[in-house]
């Protein structure tokens, strides 16, 4: 009954917080502009690739990176054994687990659930553009004399230019973080300024800093299960490191090879676009939140990929368990099980708890949470550069002295 009672106060939440945001009925477009997802990777672009591989797999996860958080704020100081142990029982996929030993990443995806959402659901319709991306920015980042190896992390560029990011020692990984405004030189998108997810309200100066916890143990089973096909622009699972936090019965070897996509770890959040929702037999959003910055024509298709059926059962859930899901409208909720529409032969979001109760699972809309700070706009008149060193900035990159324009332009 309690573990019901978290998830229903977790749904509605998400409801409080959608429920606000302007739709439209109209359809919504395909895909993210290259400068959108520009946006939205500039943050974590130069974090460790392993590291980096499991974030953009979570964020395809909102739902379950909140309960996670939660979860792992209420479990108080457990050792990373003692998480393992935990971790077993749990139904998260197996992405969501992992930043659970990171919990500086976890708590940052949670807090930004807006930025997190918008960013799986890129990353779900345009694999490979994102990757794209990603090395630009690397390579940016790489040219301004930014991005080099440090007693954190080691950098290496092969004759192709594409950019590797490991930590330095195997087993320890830092989160890092840095004023996306400098860091990569001139942005080349002044209309959509970076998202920034360092201290917030902080000096930030040259280069890439790293909050001050770290993380042992990221070789010795959470972490270098997934890595990145630079070339072939997708995650591979490497099944050789078998996390310890999933079931010994469980058939690891299966997801040997390209990441698929689990349609079931979505817990009933809505797909942004039509065509990834067919991909995954399941519902598109019909509400449109527009942000504020969506203008122009789509960007070059991103790469589709095909998904492996319906498998019944991820990493660290019981076998046959059954599954039934309540979508409800980003102004309606719902819990009679009388809403419940099962689907044959398709994958469907997962259900705990008790059966024959209602289950509330809120659609996320996709856009940028408008009432955010971070998500507005930058002022069209400040330099592309973005503050210069020792200036504070805020969540969204900006600088106090930009704060009466802005503010002038949202009424």
């Amino acid at each position: 009954m309690l573990k019901l009672h978290s998830t229903w106060v977790i749904t509605v939440l998400f409801f409080f917080m959608t429920m606000s945001l302007p739709v439209s009925a109209e359809e919504p477009q395909e895909n993210y502009t290259r400068e959108h997802l520009a946006q939205m990777v500039a943050p974590i672009a130069l974090y460790p690739d392993a590291l980096l591989s499991q974030v953009l797999i979570a964020a395809t996860y909102p739902l379950e990176i909140v309960e996670a958080e939660r979860w792992l704020k209420k479990s108080g100081l457990l050792t990373r054994e003692g998480i393992d142990e935990a971790l077993v029982e749990k139904d998260w996929d197996v992405s969501v687990k992992a930043l659970c030993h990171v919990p500086k990443m976890l708590a940052l995806m949670s807090e930004r659930l807006a930025e997190t959402t918008n960013l799986g659901n890129a990353f779900l319709a345009q694999e490979g553009e994102v990757m794209e991306v990603i090395q630009e920015l690397r390579d940016q980042a790489y040219q301004e004399g930014n991005l080099k190896s440090t007693d954190q992390q080691k950098v290496t560029r092969n004759e192709t230019k594409i950019i590797v990011i490991e930590p330095s020692d195997p087993q320890i990984v830092y989160v890092p973080y840095y004023n996306t405004r400098y860091v990569y030189g001139s942005w080349g998108y002044p209309d959509w300024p970076p998202w920034y997810w360092g201290p917030q309200e902080t000096v930030v100066g040259a280069g890439i800093f790293f909050w001050p916890d770290y993380y042992v143990g990221f070789g010795l089973g959470f972490g270098y299960w997934s890595s990145f096909d630079w070339p072939h622009r997708t995650i591979i699972i490497n099944v050789q490191h078998r996390p310890r936090f999933i079931r010994h019965d469980y058939d690891w070897d299966s997801y040997r090879g390209r990441w698929h996509h689990e349609p079931h770890h979505r817990r009933g959040v809505i797909y942004r676009d039509r065509r990834t929702a067919e991909r995954y037999g399941q519902p598109a959003s019909r509400n449109r939140v527009y942000d504020r910055r969506d203008r122009g024509d789509s960007a070059d298709k991103g790469t589709n990929r095909s998904t492996r059926g319906n498998r019944d059962d991820g990493p660290g859930r019981q076998p046959n368990s059954t599954r039934q899901s309540t979508v409800v409208s980003p102004t309606t909720v719902r819990s009679s099980p009388a809403n419940v529409t099962p689907r044959d032969q398709t994958p469907r979001p997962v259900v705990r708890g008790d059966q024959n109760q209602g289950r509330e699972i809120v659609t996320i809309p996709d856009g940028v949470d408008n009432d955010r700070v971070e998500n507005r706009s930058g002022p069209r008149d400040q330099g592309s550069r973005g503050p210069t060193q020792g200036q504070v900035i805020q969540r969204d990159g900006t600088t106090p002295d930009n704060q009466d324009d802005d503010q002038r332009r949202r009424r």
